[in-house]
């Protein structure tokens, strides 16, 4: 898997003028944002594209993992991991939509290896979407 992390300067194949754009636009929103917003974004920067073309370069970065598709609030966001081909945890916060990236102990990835294989069942790297309240949120 590749990143937009500058701990990995992989660049996928079919990087188009385009799909850097995009990624430029989420790299700089630096929090998960929907497709409407990286079109807004874009429609601020004078690029006025129809939602189609975002979606295609969502699905491209989405595929070579320099994005994450957050599937439970439908936004995007920076892989800004440090390592290629993890598997991660992405925090979602219910009350101000914040996403923080973390890994998971390698001692828990072990053992979810170890069931999953019992099933004769091999997992590909991936990100947990686990939701609750950030510590700014129990502050208020």
């Amino acid at each position: 898997m590749l990143h937009a992390s500058p701990h990995c300067d992989h660049k996928p194949a079919g990087m188009t003028t385009n799909r850097q754009l995009v990624l430029d636009v989420l790299t700089e929103a630096n929090r998960a944002i929907s497709a409407y917003d990286v079109l807004q974004l874009l429609r601020e920067r004078e690029v006025h594209w129809q939602p189609p073309t975002v979606y295609r370069a969502l699905s491209f970065l989405s595929e070579t993992g320099l994005v994450h598709y957050i599937q439970s609030i439908q936004k995007y966001m920076v892989c800004h991991h440090e390592h290629c081909g993890h598997v991660t945890q992405l925090l979602i916060c219910t009350q101000c939509g914040s996403v923080q990236e973390v890994p998971i102990a390698e001692s828990l990835i072990h053992a979810l290896e170890e069931h999953a294989a019992a099933y004769a069942f091999e997992l590909v790297p991936q990100f947990l979407e686990l939701q609750g309240i950030c510590a700014s949120c129990k502050t208020l």
